[in-house]
């Protein structure tokens, strides 16, 4: 057993002890403070429109005292139903100032899992997006005999006369009418909330069996974020892009309460396809995506570069083979080193300034990839070309983060270190324990599950595997993934799934074996690459028909040999299969973070699984 507790000297948690400012008043600082200066950014009629701290108190103390006005108590549940928008951080605000509970849920689930986290929460009131979200909740009004009222962000007044409905604006009214009649009402809740006071409840992706909702308080939230930027430096002149699902504690971490505590700006992503434009008008000082959205733009840039001329391919093919030389562990001559340096400068102050700045991310000065595996050479790629970026893990069940590659001290391979505070320990078995003011309460309603989750001793079970290396985390798999082949070894999938993923090619790759006698693995094509590879082969026909296009096959076979050389002979993956199409949410068969839900992916394609299984390899 192994473990790693807060270094010594580590910096003080500021902002962590009891007493301190919680994130509800951090917030009503900034609006006493700088009720001026600009807090979020949105399109409005095709113009980025900003709101001061000032408009985002007036909204969110109207939301908090209407919240009262309806009966909402201390304590009670409270919905949020929607994408990233200003409803959504003033409904969240609105909620935790009226001393009630937020309870995030996934634009993206269908009805039935809606009814299952609002129930389950025994939400009283829930707001939502628009009339789709709406109707999701009115489906199974019926299962939900706590909840009283639905409040919605867009007008609603067209046609339905039901008291059960709320339009956010008459919400709005209601606060303020409640506000001119008991000023302090708002206050007087605020004034109430205690550090063990519960703030959220952030329902799991559900994996594995229905959701739980991991509850999180707002001593659990104060310690976190006063951990991270006791490591993480911010100001009121830091930018964040928003467009990651705000139900996920990440998102809300960083672009919601980060934003809160550093008194910057949040802009809101008009869409997830309009992030590479939103970019380039936001120019984020931190950023923070998941390592498809990395993928993404590494391919994006290398398209593009095709489509270049010559000279600017080959400056950007020496600039980026420089950058990895120099980041590499040092050979050559000292001369040499020195030369390349100098050409590597002039290059980054040109070639790498350009690009970015055509990123958008020209002033970030913290970027973050977190909620799954990044492959090696796409972190050293990315640093090359003077972005470096920081892996960050976590879960639900600490408030985000555990462990950060600090600025200025990233190791490649890892996912950083222990947040100042926090105490790291590896079980016998390998599994990463985790102990500190960040682990949430427990589960909502779920006690067996909660001593499962969190042992007598403080410690919660993570459920990943993992290593310390020299005070740095190395997450090696997931406890419930791993592959016991049919000679008993056993064998965890993410690692060959993320090496998988690095090719071009390769979008999606679930690797079975559990029990077998060898590997096989489940592939989805990236469409984009796809369709460059296509016209650079000259190839008519629909991506459908292209999956048996024997060049292609070739194609993807290359890429399975080059990752199979890198695993011992037991690990490698015999026989593959390309799928028509991608695993996505709306099938069921990803989380709404993106995780594969491998029951799912396993029982849907099991006969076509058994086809790869049905001769020896």
């Amino acid at each position: 057993m192994t473990m790693l507790e807060p270094a010594q000297g580590a910096p003080r948690v500021e902002g962590a002890a009891e007493g301190s400012p919680n994130i509800v008043e951090r917030f009503w600082q900034h609006v006493a403070s700088s009720p001026e200066r600009t807090a979020l950014r949105h399109v409005v009629d095709g113009e980025w429109a900003p709101v001061t701290w000032a408009a985002y108190g007036e909204e969110v103390a109207a939301v908090a005292a209407g919240l009262v006005a309806l009966g909402v108590e201390p304590g009670d549940r409270v919905g949020v139903l929607g994408g990233n928008s200003v409803r959504w951080h003033e409904s969240d605000l609105g909620t935790l100032s009226a001393a009630a509970v937020t309870v995030p849920v996934y634009a993206t689930n269908v009805a039935s899992q809606v009814a299952y986290v609002l129930g389950h929460a025994g939400a009283k009131v829930c707001f939502v997006a628009d009339r789709d979200q709406l109707a999701k909740v009115l489906l199974r009004r019926h299962a939900l005999p706590d909840l009283v009222h639905v409040i919605v962000f867009e007008p609603v007044s067209d046609g339905l006369d039901d008291p059960f409905v709320m339009g956010f604006d008459e919400l709005l009214e209601v606060g303020r009418e409640r506000l001119v009649h008991e000023p302090d009402v708002v206050v007087a809740r605020r004034a109430a909330l205690e550090p063990d006071s519960v703030a959220t409840l952030v329902y799991t992706s559900g994996t594995t069996g229905p959701p739980k909702g991991t509850v999180l308080t707002h001593h659990n939230l104060g310690f976190t974020i006063a951990s991270v930027t006791s490591i993480v430096e911010v100001g009121p002149d830091d930018r964040f892009l928003s467009f990651l699902p705000l139900s996920h504690i990440a998102e809300r971490v960083v672009s919601d309460f980060g934003q809160i505590v550093s008194g910057g700006e949040t802009w809101f992503a008009r869409s997830l396809t309009t992030v590479p434009e939103d970019l380039q008008a936001c120019r984020p000082t931190i950023f923070f995506a998941v390592p498809r959205v990395w993928q993404k733009f590494h391919e994006a840039i290398l398209t593009q570069l095709d489509e270049g001329p010559r000279p600017l391919q080959a400056a950007f093919e020496r600039y980026v083979s420089l950058g990895l030389d120099l980041h590499a562990p040092r050979t050559g001559s000292v001369g040499a080193r020195v030369a390349h340096h100098a050409e590597y400068a002039a290059l980054d102050h040109t070639v790498g300034a350009l690009l970015r700045h055509k990123l958008g991310l020209d002033r970030a000065h913290f970027l973050v990839s977190a909620a799954a595996p990044i492959h090696e050479d796409l972190l050293r790629w990315f640093e090359a070309i003077g972005l470096p970026i920081a892996e960050v893990y976590g879960q639900t069940e600490d408030c985000g983060p555990t462990t950060a590659n600090r600025p200025g001290r990233i190791r490649l391979g890892t996912v950083g270190e222990p947040l100042p505070g926090v105490e790291v320990r590896i079980a016998d078995d390998g599994e990463v324990l985790v102990r500190g003011d960040n682990v949430c309460a427990g589960y909502y309603e779920n006690a067996t599950a909660s001593k499962e989750l969190v042992d007598e001793a403080g410690w919660m079970h993570s459920g990943d595997l993992g290593q310390l290396e020299d005070g740095y985390l190395r997450i090696t798999g997931r406890k419930k993934d791993l592959i016991i082949n049919a000679a008993g070894k056993n064998i965890a999938p993410q690692e060959l799934e993320t090496h998988l993923e690095s090719h071009l090619l390769i979008s999606q790759a679930v690797v079975v074996g559990e029990g077998r006698s060898y590997l096989v693995a489940l592939l989805t094509l990236d469409a984009e690459q796809l369709h460059h590879w296509a016209d650079a082969h000259h190839k008519l026909l629909a991506p459908e028909a292209l999956v048996d296009d024997d060049e292609l096959r070739a194609a993807v076979a290359e890429a399975v040999d080059d990752v199979n050389q890198r695993h011992a002979p037991v690990e490698r993956i015999k026989r593959w299969k390309i799928l028509p199409r991608d695993f996505t949410v709306a099938t069921g068969e990803l989380t709404p973070t993106l995780k594969v839900k491998r029951d799912v992916v396993n029982a849907r394609y099991a006969d076509l699984i058994d086809e790869l299984y049905a001769t020896p390899a």
